[in-house]
């Protein structure tokens, strides 16, 4: 288990982290397959990094939306905003750059966000704009409540199974292992064989009933 500061449980079936998600991959297979990249960087650190990542369509989607409802009608910075939560949910687990998994990581702090809406909703007010500022402050709630992801899952999940050939805890964190490794020119032979390690340890998974993913 790692440092307080990033727990995870290391089971038969893969790793939990602290907020629930599984990674069907145990400890030992990554330090067997991408072990020169846990050098540069711990295995905490890039299961904090994917957990991020696979939420970061709630805190793209927060910074957009004042600037969707100060430019655009009421009713198209809604729909845009819902729109660009799919999107972004869809493609970014093929995408998880170092660079944004970073930027993300601070976008979604809760006070620099409270204080982002407090800001610009107050400019909303101060320009009688009434319906876009209900609009922000309703978007800003059902967003770090995790309402609309949960509302917007069911669409997204079942094409991202299309999409992926590993559910999109796996595919993130296998791409920020080859991130890391490209990033410090190192090599990773049996990046294949972490993806069927993955898949084995999620059939098992399956057959025991406990899979959530």
């Amino acid at each position: 288990m790692e440092g307080s500061s990033t727990p995870y449980i290391d089971t038969p079936y893969g790793l939990l982290t602290e907020g629930g998600r599984w990674y069907h991959v145990r400890e030992q297979d990554v330090k067997e397959y991408a072990g020169t990249v846990l050098d540069h960087v711990p295995l905490g650190q890039l299961l904090r990094w994917a957990d991020t990542w696979i939420e970061s369509a709630r805190t793209v989607v927060a910074w957009a939306l004042p600037g969707m409802l100060w430019s655009l009608p009421v009713e198209w910075a809604g729909g845009g905003a819902v729109l660009l939560f799919v999107a972004w949910a869809l493609l970014s687990p093929a995408l998880p750059s170092l660079l944004a998994v970073r930027l993300v990581s601070m976008l979604d702090h809760v006070l620099a966000q409270a204080l982002y809406y407090v800001a610009t909703m107050s400019a909303l007010a101060a320009a009688e704009m009434y319906a876009a500022l209900g609009v922000g402050l309703l978007g800003f709630v059902l967003l770090r409540w995790g309402v609309l992801g949960g509302a917007i899952g069911y669409i997204v999940r079942p094409l991202r199974r299309v999409l992926y050939p590993l559910p999109v805890a796996d595919q993130v964190l296998r791409g920020l292992i080859v991130r890391v490794a490209l990033k410090h020119r190192l090599s990773l032979p049996q990046v294949d064989d972490i993806t069927e390690n993955i898949l084995n340890n999620l059939h098992s998974h399956q057959k025991s009933g406990t899979d959530d993913t």
